[in-house]
């Protein structure tokens, strides 16, 4: 309520007030206040966008805040009496403790370490993602320091997403998975898949399941999950049941300096056609009225590109594409000789194999040897030829 001696506001504030929350209700503003709404509008558009994880936590907050004190539904008049109790059966346990496990602080130690290492493996088996929920608390963190390297190991082997540490810029995340199942089992893991998109409010853009015998059963999906459920959906993904990790690639792109000037050019393409829609007051002939006109359209039409490419680049951020195939692994080729004793077939078998052999090297041996016999021969029969005619030379000179 406002006081007495109150200074009143200035009319020209309010109007300036009226007019900025006219433009974020979708109302229309009067032209002398138009900068002022595209200033308006530059800013909620730059307004960051709150997680569900933190609007749930805070609205958590709140409602425990103003939550109503719940009364006491037993008399607290014997209250007294379960003091004195209470110290005694703590002071009992505490005795049973260190007689049983030898006083020792090590053997409490080694119990927190099974403990923090059954966690991971729970979270792995229902799907959930182990890495957005156990580093939460730091004071249970370092309360326990031993549990780090249990916890570290199990969450590496449950499939938690490798992600950047957020910092307020934009990125874009994608990932490309391929698992491995039994031919009878690629519906049912398909099925799956598409129980765990729904679950973390993705979509299936597509999506090719061929039920077949053999290796030729597989299965291809599409998808697009929110980024801030591409830990959890890639973690369920790559625990399914009936199916194992064969390969798996998960890709970041860091695309903040991009938006950044793609909000400039929205920015000053704005602030052109602010300009311009205050000239045509200005304007006395048609020819500029008409110049202006085309100027604006102009504006409009690079207002209109650049929202729309700032929408595009704001979906690639907030949405993350995964490549899910699903194939049956390729059977072992079987030996046509199995497990047994020596037996005459087997004899049988192996020394026709060893004339085999032996053939096909006698047979390389004399074709190898043909072109050398032919060449003997022909050498011989020169030599032959060339003592005739010196015998005869010999019995023409007696």
């Amino acid at each position: 309520m406002r006081r007495l001696d109150e200074t009143p506001i200035d009319p020209e504030v309010a109007a300036s007030l009226d007019a900025i929350d006219a433009t974020l209700a979708g109302e229309p503003v009067d032209p002398r206040h138009a900068d002022l709404a595209e200033l308006a509008l530059l800013l909620a558009a730059e307004r960051p966008e709150l997680r569900p994880e933190s609007a749930s936590e805070l609205d958590e907050r709140v409602a425990r805040r103003f939550a109503a004190p719940e009364r006491p539904t037993q008399p607290r008049r014997r209250l007294w009496l379960w003091g004195p109790a209470a110290s005694l059966a703590a002071g009992a346990l505490v005795a049973v403790v260190v007689v049983v496990s030898g006083g020792g602080v090590s053997s409490s130690s080694s119990s927190s370490q099974t403990i923090a290492a059954s966690i991971p493996h729970r979270a792995a088996s229902s799907g959930a993602a182990p890495a957005a929920k156990l580093p939460s608390s730091s004071s249970s963190a370092a309360a326990a320091p031993s549990t780090a390297q249990p916890l570290s190991g199990a969450l590496s082997q449950s499939g938690a997403t490798l992600q950047p540490a957020p910092n307020g810029r934009k990125i874009i995340q994608s990932a490309q998975l391929s698992l491995t199942a039994a031919s009878d089992r690629i519906e049912h893991v398909a099925q799956e898949v598409f129980d765990v998109i729904g679950q973390e409010d993705g979509i299936v853009r597509g999506s090719t399941v061929a039920s077949a015998t053999g290796p030729n059963a597989y299965a291809q999906f599409q998808l697009s999950v929110p980024s801030a459920n591409l830990a959890r959906a890639m973690a369920s993904l790559s625990t399914l049941h009936f199916a194992h990790v064969s390969s798996r690639t998960d890709t970041t792109q860091d695309v903040n300096d991009q938006y950044q000037r793609d909000v400039r050019l929205l920015a000053d393409a704005r602030a052109l056609r602010t300009s311009l829609l205050k000239q045509p007051a200005n304007a006395t002939t048609q020819a500029q009225i008409n110049s202006l006109n085309a100027q604006i359209h102009d504006a409009e039409a690079s207002i209109s590109s650049d929202e729309a490419t700032l929408r595009q680049l704001q979906h690639q951020v907030n949405f993350s594409q995964i490549t899910l195939t699903i194939n049956a692994p390729y059977p072992l080729p079987v030996s046509s000789h199995r497990g047994g004793g020596f037996t005459l077939r087997k004899a049988a078998h192996d020394a026709g194999r060893v004339l085999t052999v032996a053939a096909g090297v006698a047979l390389i041996t004399l074709a190898a040897l043909v072109p050398v016999a032919l060449l003997g021969a022909l050498a011989w029969w020169i030599a032959a030829l060339i003592r005739r005619r010196r015998r005869e030379q010999a019995l023409d000179l007696v």
